[in-house]
């Protein structure tokens, strides 16, 4: 038989596993991070006709000669490139930009993947899609923070799907107080008789006033009047005055009783004058405080403006109950120095028992960062920790494999790292049912977390497509048909020949 028939029938076959390689890629040009692979041939064993021959003395020297046996195939190399990113939207899918393969466990198997198609089942593992397998990575503590990333650590990624609620134990406070804002006093009615007139006038003292009575003619002594931040005499002050030309002074009380009301005493008569006191140096705060079991409750206070730099904690409630063991607080001051910043006073522990538990609580209230500057009144809280049970709502993930978890109290919390893998020669891979598993030429797989040590970043709410090329796909199979075709011909062609062989005979 001619050997041109067995090499035709060896490149028939080389072509179909071309042509299979070929249509597979083209079946799988949208499925989610597919590589592709190539077909390469290589030539078979050639039967050596004559030998080579060294050249001697004036004759020169022969080749072999040799004739090809047919073809075989060479490799089936896979493609590891990058595919295109397709957005998806999905909170869930995730893609690897760069070197790296999702770690997945099958049983008690790891394998990888590219696909990121990922979603989480009833227990909250997160699982791919298209395996059902579930996803590796590295689970937080309480403060988001991993250990080793490491082999040994590595585990089923799993979503908390209720936190706990954290009892209040900080709370800060920051921004301005106006150090220019003052308290106002004025005469809102009078009625003196004898054309007498109440006059005030603001000192240089905080919430101190200097008071007189005068007709033009005769004037009283000025009398210093001392209010308290709320409105409330602190030193009284008697105003002595004939107003009546009749022998004996008069004498004007301010009667803190019935809101700051001037009476003449010497004849009985009251509601001679009415003074209005507005108390605008002052800031009142308010913030929400969690107990242990999650129940939310109410801090309110009023920042009241005692002296020049000199600020003083009132009105302290929680829930809008000022109970006794609250009253302390009243004496609470908070010191501000020439330029501005805290000087004394800048922390206070605040001791309540919230209703529907027994134990008391304490909260740390931290001034220090506040401020005193002539400008806009701005002071408030700026940062409260604790808060009350949530569930989870939704979650995300980040470039460098982070899982954030969103729950019903505003939380978000970093549950875990998504793990990856890289390998020396990850087209030395198996696949499998869509994964990839490792072989003796493959090495063994380097794990660690996205963005860092050579793994590729992640692309959050994408997908990885398949790196199939349709223009090469379609170039390829023209090939392969072309190839086959050939080899076919060669195949009739040699059949023609040894029918003329065999007709020979006739």
């Amino acid at each position: 038989m001619l050997r041109s028939m067995y090499a035709g029938v060896s490149g028939l076959n080389a072509h179909q596993q071309m042509m299979d390689v070929t249509g597979n890629n083209i079946a799988n040009v949208n499925t989610v991070g597919f590589k592709s692979s190539r077909v390469t041939f290589k030539e078979m064993l050639s039967q050596t006709i004559q030998g080579a021959s060294a050249p001697q003395g004036n004759r020169a020297g022969t080749n072999p000669q040799q004739v090809g046996l047919g073809v075989g195939i060479g490799s089936i190399d896979t493609d590891m490139s990058s595919g295109n990113l397709q957005s998806t939207g999905k909170t869930s899918d995730v893609a690897i930009q760069g070197d790296g393969f999702f770690v997945l466990r099958d049983g008690s198997n790891q394998v990888y993947s590219r696909a990121g198609n990922l979603n989480f089942d009833a227990q909250g593992r997160l699982y791919s899609s298209s395996t059902g397998m579930l996803v590796q990575g590295w689970m937080a503590d309480a403060n988001g923070d991993y250990g080793d990333f490491n082999a040994q650590n590595i585990g089923d990624v799993t979503l908390k799907q209720e936190i706990n609620a954290q009892e209040t134990d900080k709370v800060s406070f920051g921004k301005n107080l106006d150090a220019s804002i003052e308290n106002k006093l004025q005469i809102i009615e009078q009625s003196l008789g004898n054309d007498f007139a109440l006059t005030i006038e603001e000192t240089s003292s905080f919430n101190v006033w200097d008071v007189k009575i005068s007709n033009g003619t005769t004037s009283s002594p000025t009398k210093q009047i001392t209010l308290n931040p709320d409105g409330t005499i602190k030193t009284n002050a008697s105003i002595n005055i004939n107003t009546d030309g009749n022998a004996g002074d008069e004498t004007y009380t301010f009667d803190d009783t019935n809101g700051l009301v001037i009476n003449e005493t010497s004849t009985g008569t009251n509601q001679v004058g009415n003074l209005e006191y507005a108390q605008n140096a002052q800031r009142k705060l308010s913030v929400d405080v969690f107990d242990s079991q999650g129940a939310k409750h109410t801090v309110q206070m009023q920042l009241e403006k005692i002296a020049n730099n000199e600020w003083q904690i009132g009105n302290l409630s929680v829930d809008g109950i000022q109970t006794t063991s609250l009253n302390y607080y009243k004496s609470h001051v908070i010191e501000f120095d020439s330029e501005g910043n805290v000087k004394n006073g800048g922390n206070l522990d605040l001791s309540f028992t919230p209703a529907g538990t027994a134990e008391s609580q304490t909260v740390a209230l931290n001034f220090s960062d506040m401020t005193q500057f002539a400008g806009d009144m701005t002071a408030n809280f700026t940062n409260v920790n604790g808060y009350k049970a949530g569930a989870l709502e939704s979650f995300s993930f980040t470039e460098t494999g982070d899982v954030v978890g969103s729950y019903s109290n505003g939380l978000t919390q970093t549950l875990a790292k998504l793990g990856l893998a890289n390998f020396s020669n990850p087209s030395g891979l198996l696949r499998q049912e869509g994964v990839f598993q490792t072989t003796s030429n493959s090495g063994d797989p380097e794990l660690g977390p996205a963005a860092q040590g050579g793994f590729g970043s992640l692309a959050p709410a994408t997908l990885e497509m398949s790196n199939a090329n349709l223009s090469q796909e379609f170039t390829n199979m023209i090939t392969a048909q072309r190839g086959f075709q050939a080899n076919s011909k060669l195949i009739t062609t040699s059949d023609e020949m040894l029918q003329t062989l065999v007709n020979l005979k006739r």
